[in-house]
């Protein structure tokens, strides 16, 4: 996957994330209980960890080119061991 497309990903789980606070946020407006509460801090939480993988991804574009760029050489010479990254791959939900 390259970084282009995992930029990609992460927006738009950012965005399913900020779709599903808001729509706690609502609940919570409708109906002020411990039950709606929790449930709107569950997704500002979530909403922040994709938030922090975007701003990850940023503030290190140039590590995930490097990387990129020794995995598709290693690929293109039939290497078979996984190449030294240094930064952690990320999993990828497919």
């Amino acid at each position: 996957m390259t970084d282009w497309d995992l930029m990609v990903e992460r927006i738009q789980n950012a965005m399913q994330a900020l779709d599903k606070a808001h729509q706690a946020k609502e609940a919570l407006k409708k109906q002020t209980n411990g039950e709606t509460m929790t449930k709107f801090q569950a997704e500002i939480k979530e909403l922040e960890q994709h938030l922090r993988l975007m701003k990850q991804i940023l503030e290190h574009e140039a590590d995930y080119s490097m990387d990129e760029i020794a995995d598709a050489l290693g690929h293109m010479l039939n290497r078979e061991t996984e190449s030294y990254h240094r930064i952690p791959r990320y999993e990828v939900k497919k």
